[in-house]
């Protein structure tokens, strides 16, 4: 079995679509919607930060693709560090599992960011972080947690770390635990993530289990990404929709109440 692990550019952009597209789900029409956000995201990631995805190929089949980028490029993450990457996510297609590829995936990413890199000035990265939020369907947090991630104290969302290097005295990740605050506001509002190609898809159910209970109420999406000063008002670090003011849902479509 031939892996070969390539970074993400232009023209291999697609693969890193179909690199985490289940076969069960690739013609649904709100699902190739998710793609188009996350192709645009990609690309404007790629342009303007650097390569953003390492993608993996088994005997020439794109099938997994690990996605990262610097962790002050991620604006609804406040910090002052420029010597941290942050894993977005990591992912294998079902028919290329226990087969290493996301080991291979990973392995590479750590060997490229021990080295000086321009995605930091050309200095080594000191840290990876990751989310450490348990999600329905995503075992992501204990696979890290298996090769050397540690918990964090701060946030939940950046809330595992794997040191390249020796830290220095009192060294830590900086970004602050917080609760997503309630504000005074009629309607719904989805925040959601373009790094995903599932949230068009997610957001639809959120909308539909919404409009099953208030037909008339109004419903807006933000991108965490292209509005993150409100998240960040808010305390907001990963998906959430808020409704009257309050966080009703977090992560795809479950009530918290």
């Amino acid at each position: 079995m031939d892996i070969e692990i390539r970074d993400l550019s232009e023209e291999n952009i697609d693969d890193a679509l179909l690199a985490c597209t289940p076969d069960r789900i690739k013609d649904n029409l709100l699902y190739k919607q998710g793609m188009e956000v996350r192709k645009k995201w990609l690309l404007h990631t790629y342009r303007t930060v650097g390569p953003c995805v390492k993608i993996a190929y088994v005997n020439k089949i794109p099938a997994g693709m690990i996605q990262y980028t610097p962790l002050h490029h991620v604006p609804y993450f406040s910090t002052k560090r420029r010597d941290t990457l942050y894993i977005h996510c990591i992912y294998t297609k079902k028919d290329f599992r226990l087969m290493g590829v996301a080991d291979r995936l990973l392995e590479s990413l750590v060997k490229e960011m021990k080295q000086p890199n321009p995605l930091f000035g050309n200095k080594p990265c000191r840290l990876l972080a990751t989310s450490a939020r348990e999600r329905y369907g995503s075992n992501q947090p204990s696979y890290f947690r298996k090769k050397g991630f540690k918990s964090t104290t701060g946030n939940l969302d950046a809330g595992l770390i794997l040191r390249l290097y020796k830290p220095s005295p009192n060294e830590c990740l900086d970004i602050p635990m917080v609760s997503m605050s309630e504000v005074k506001e009629k309607g719904v509002r989805i925040f959601f993530n373009p790094t995903c190609q599932w949230c068009i898809y997610l957001n639809e159910g959120v909308k539909r289990i919404i409009r099953e209970l208030n037909p008339g109420i109004q419903i807006e999406e933000i991108s965490l990404f292209d509005d993150p000063e409100e998240a960040l008002k808010r305390g907001v670090t990963c998906r959430v929709t808020y409704v009257n003011g309050k966080p009703a849902f977090i992560g795809a479509a479950f009530p918290l109440h």
